[in-house]
Order: structure tokens, then C-alpha cells, then sequence
């Protein structure tokens, strides 16, 4: 059984750095995971247009075989590739959807 900080040291390959889609540029300056029993949050920091912003995202369950010894490199690209969709749509929506805006808060 794998530990967040584990978890978290196979996903900051697929999500530290900048990201970028056709609307947004993000650079992801820090990445925790919090283990909370069958499911677990990502908390990323990051920076976009000089705002500093604090991001939690659940997992869903797929996502905790993460947590199974050492998991196979497509499983961890999988759910990179999840969470930088969800991390993009929040920052396309946080503005218009209540349920997005509560999952990030500005830290600067």
C-alpha cells in the first residue's frame, strides 16, 4: 500500500509545471494529495495571470488504485490527464458555477 506522499510523487511528472488548453495558461507550484479513507484530494497551487490560487480536487475511486504498491505507468497517466481536465474545467467555470467556485480559493 502506496502513501499519499508516494501517490503524490507519481503524479508531480504529470502536473507540475505550466499547463496550458486553447484558453488558459497554468503553472502548478505545488501538489499535495490528502488521503481521506476510499477516496483522496489533490491540492494544487498554482499561478495564472499574476493570481495565486489554491485548488482542491476529489478523486473518485478508480483513481485510489494509485494507492496499490506500484501501479502501472497508464493508470498514472489516466489520472493525470483526469485531474488537469477537471483542474481547467474549474477554471473555465469557477466563475459561473457555485459548485466550481467553491473548490479553489485565491491565495494572493
Amino acid at each position: 500500500m502506496a502513501t499519499a506522499e508516494q501517490v503524490r510523487d507519481l503524479l508531480v511528472p504529470h502536473l507540475m509545471g505550466q499547463l496550458d488548453d486553447t484558453q488558459a495558461e497554468l503553472d502548478i507550484t505545488a501538489l499535495g494529495v490528502v488521503e481521506s479513507g476510499r477516496s483522496f484530494t489533490l491540492v494544487l497551487e498554482l499561478t495564472t495571470y499574476r493570481q495565486r490560487w489554491r485548488v482542491r480536487l476529489d478523486s473518485d475511486r478508480s483513481a485510489m488504485a494509485l494507492f496499490n504498491g506500484t501501479p502501472p505507468h497508464h493508470l498514472v497517466r489516466a489520472v493525470a490527464a483526469e485531474f488537469r481536465i477537471r483542474l481547467f474545467e474549474w477554471w473555465h467555470t469557477k466563475n459561473a458555477e457555485k459548485q466550481s467556485a467553491r473548490l479553489g480559493e485565491r491565495i494572493d
